[in-house]
């Protein structure tokens, strides 16, 4: 352990040494923009640009927009700046307080808006820089790009780093207690929970520019009955860009891959490949006591796991620009997913006075291979006269395979935990077929003039199709052969289609009210179809309105606040669904329930923000009446094992309290911290049935940043979490993740050093409790990596036919 912590402070030394011996760095930088009319979005050719300089007038300078709107002034000394800009039958368009320096030698300003003449005389803006982690409108927002984090990590590491977002012990994400829709770019993937999952660690962060947290679903996806997260990846600057990484860490991670980024007037090309290999190893144990009427007994377990992926992945993304009004956007994604796990496994039976009377031991080998493939197509189209009308088309497809096999040996022992000399050998061999293809439209259009009335509409369809086929055999030791196991074995096809249609309408009304009120109607079918196996075919078709309605008031620049009321549904996927039999751990089946039904939920939430430049708070209040709730329940059966499947309980309340704040302590030392509390109450009859527990989850997480230079940035972030279950709870102990980047050679060269876990304090304790048994557990997963990532960037920007500003 003390030569991990000794290697760590060598290559900080030397990072350190190596950036106080590079060139000199520079002491000019430039400034950019482009400027549009902010009713039509067409480009202002021929605005004169003012730029000022603070501190000495020698500085100052001149440039005219070109044809494009855009201006440059390049190679301006280190200062402070205001730009005025002039055009035309337009207002004065002012930019103050721009620093210039270092730590940000290249700003761009994106899309500047000017006014008619006839509305006002001028309009100022105070320029003010993004930040780690800010929030604004209700929108947590995680700059990536601003963090050494997103050098050599994964999109899913950098999630669980972000305020109010927590990981479970099985690897799942949750925000408010609850799993977030994942969006990119504003768009569902339309892949399963394992596809999803597999992308999200073989996709580096470096080509993520920010992630936002939208705790009130925007109203397109108001009927999802959690938050939304949007991952919005890199589009790039005009010109040419390229980034190469590799990074090693200590448990065996690998990854390394390029960016690409090519921008001109009409087209933009991004694409990235990426390899990554991980390593986890862990180790867990529990105790059950099994509960009978006359007499009790034990179950001791323990076991061991190796997992080891190796995941290569491609995404290619290209915009066009028809012209100002049309765009197209074009995208390819590719995953393929290589897993060779290795899980060893001691049971130990024990009778009522803790004498051992049965024991064996298990191991599992399980191959995975999987792949998908996804194509989507973007149409999008805004009005010439109103800048808020906007059409989206969303198109694609997704298919994919995967094959998972599994071979099962158990090896039985005697009373004194030695062989008994007989065994079994079984084999589960499945492959699963994926094909979903999707359209989405979304179509607002300002109702009058002033553009305070908004109209939001949109129609949805959505076809998903899974094909599993199963297959699984013992070992017949008199044959010496493989014998096929017909009673557990299956296939089946599964098919889940939905269509949705929605309609909204928001006011913009004075003293700072926004009144927001929609309905979406929609209609699914889902269905199984077994062409073997014993479950007899099924079929489920509904129809749904839900409602929504929220209230906004601003009452300052800085003080909002927003009382939201919405119906949503939660529908089971194949995950729930899937009856096939996973009997990995042999004392604890697990197998999906075709019957159940969608849960509803009405929602009720206040939120209230306060955001200056030093201070940040966003709270929120919250009830939930939840109906047909789909959850898991544990049982034990006859045999002394227990059988986890999903049923539908009754009716659920849930009641819940948030808050994040956003400290800036000093330009170069910022705070983050978030905590939350959720609180489930079920109903009488599941408490008897079930032996059910009101309980409540809470978490907490501390996120903090330093800059002690222009070349050097700290980040850590610190969380700790309790996750209640009906039947029980779940808790971990402090994560950490800890990282360091170090820029040299003008920026161009970065070396980030980062530590997870590296204390191992990750730990999982639990606790369950049925109607007839009692277990208590312990896990670790060893995700103590310290990790080492270089990255070298190309780039080669430019403003086409602009003559830069002079003085």
């Amino acid at each position: 352990m003390k030569y991990q912590y000794i290697i760590i402070f060598t290559l900080l030394w030397t990072i350190n040494g190596i950036g106080q011996t590079t060139l000199k760095p520079k002491f000019v930088g430039n400034l950019s923009g482009t400027i549009q009319d902010a009713k039509s979005g067409k480009p202002v050719p021929g605005s004169t640009v003012l730029l000022y300089a603070k501190s000495n007038a020698k500085n100052n300078k001149i440039a005219t927009s070109d044809k494009n709107g855009e201006f440059l002034f390049e190679k301006i000394p280190f200062d402070y700046y205001q730009i005025n800009i002039k055009a035309l039958g337009f207002s004065l368009f002012t930019i103050d307080s721009i620093l210039l320096r270092a730590e940000k030698d290249e700003i761009y300003f994106s899309e500047i808006q000017l006014k008619d003449s006839s509305t006002m005389l001028q309009e100022v803006v105070v320029y003010s820089e993004k930040k780690l982690i800010e929030e604004k409108d209700g929108i947590l927002t995680y700059n990536v790009g601003e963090s050494p984090l997103s050098n050599g990590a994964s999109t899913a590491e950098m999630l669980k780093n972000m305020p109010m977002v927590n990981a479970n012990p099985d690897g799942s994400i949750t925000v408010k207690g609850k799993a977030p829709l994942i969006l990119i770019d504003e768009k569902p993937s339309n892949l399963n929970a394992q596809q999803l999952s597999e992308l999200l660690e073989s996709l580096p962060a470096n080509m993520v520019e920010k992630v936002e947290l939208m705790q009130t679903p925007p109203p397109e996806y108001a009927t999802y009955d959690g938050s939304v997260i949007n991952i919005v990846t890199k589009k790039g600057r005009v010109g040419y860009y390229q980034k190469l990484w590799l990074s090693a860490g200590s448990n065996g991670q690998r990854t390394g891959g390029t960016y690409l980024s090519y921008k001109s007037k009409k087209v933009t090309f991004n694409g990235h490949i990426n390899m990554s290999n991980y390593n986890v190893i862990g180790n867990s144990r529990s105790t059950r006591q099994n509960l009978y009427a006359d007499s009790s007994n034990y179950l001791y377990t323990k076991s061991n796991y190796d997992n080891k992926t190796a995941s290569p992945t491609l995404r290619l993304e290209s915009n066009i620009d028809i012209n100002k009004q049309k765009n197209i956007e074009l995208v390819y994604q590719g995953i393929i997913s290589n897993m060779d796990n290795v899980t060893h496994s001691e049971y130990t039976n024990l009778n009522n006075n803790l004498q051992v009377w049965k024991a064996n031991k298990r191991n599992v080998n399980y191959i995975g291979n999987t792949y998908n493939h996804g194509f989507s197509g973007t149409y999008n189209w805004k009005g010439a006269k109103q800048k808020s009308e906007k059409l989206n088309i969303h198109t694609g497809l997704n298919f994919g395979k995967g094959v998972n096999d599994k071979e099962f040996y158990q090896q039985f022992l005697l009373n004194d935990l030695t062989p008994s000399g007989q065994d079994s050998s079984q084999n589960q061999f499945i492959d699963n077929y994926t094909t979903s293809y999707y359209i989405r439209t979304n179509y607002s259009k300002p109702l009058v003039k002033s553009e305070k009335i908004l109209l939001n509409t949109g129609v949805n369809f959505t076809n998903d199709d899974d094909h599993t086929i199963l297959d699984a055999s013992y070992f017949n030791k008199t044959t010496n052969s493989l014998n096929y196991n017909d009673l557990l074995s299956s296939n089946f096809k599964f098919n889940q289609s939905l269509a949705t249609s929605r309609m909204g309408i928001t006011f913009l009304l004075n003293k700072g009210w926004r009144i927001s009120f929609g309905e979406q109607a929609e209609y699914a079918i889902t269905s199984f179809h077994f062409l073997k196996g014993a479950t007899q075919n099924t079929s489920n078709d509904y129809w749904r309105f839900l409602p929504n309605i929220s209230f906004r008031k601003e009452f300052s620049p800085k003080l909002n606040s927003t009382f939201t009321y919405r119906e949503t549904i939660r529908r089971p996927t194949i995950i729930e669904l899937n009856p096939n039999i996973d009997y990995t751990d042999a004392y604890n089946v697990r197998f999906g329930n075709p019957l159940i039904k969608p849960t509803l939920t009405q929602n009720f939430e206040y939120n209230l923000g306060y955001n200056s430049n030093k201070l940040n708070i966003n709270g929120s209040l919250g009830y939930n009446k939840v109906k047909e709730v789909f959850t898991t329940v544990r049982t034990l059966v006859a045999t002394g094992k227990t059988q986890t499947t999903y049923q539908n309980i009754s009716d659920q309340e849930e009641y819940h309290v948030n808050l994040w704040s956003g400290i800036t302590i000093t330009k170069k030392f910022k705070v983050n911290l978030s905590t939350g509390v959720h609180y489930n109450k079920y109903s009488p009859i599941d408490k008897i049935k079930f032996k059910y527990m009101d309980g409540g989850s809470y978490y907490t997480g501390l996120n903090y940043s330093f800059m002690p230079n222009s070349l050097t940035t700290i980040e850590a972030s610190n969380k700790y979490n309790s996750y209640a279950t009906p039947q029980g709870i779940s808790r971990s102990n402090i994560s950490m993740y800890l990282s360091v980047q170090r820029k040299l050679m003008n920026k161009k060269f970065n070396v980030t050093v980062a530590a997870s876990d590296p204390f191992g304090l990750t730990k999982y304790k639990g606790h369950t409790e049925g109607t007839n048994f009692i277990i208590d557990s312990y896990s670790i997963n060893n995700i103590r990596n310290f990790k080492l990532t270089v990255s070298y960037q190309f780039n080669k920007t430019y403003i086409q036919k602009l003559t830069p500003g002079k003085s």
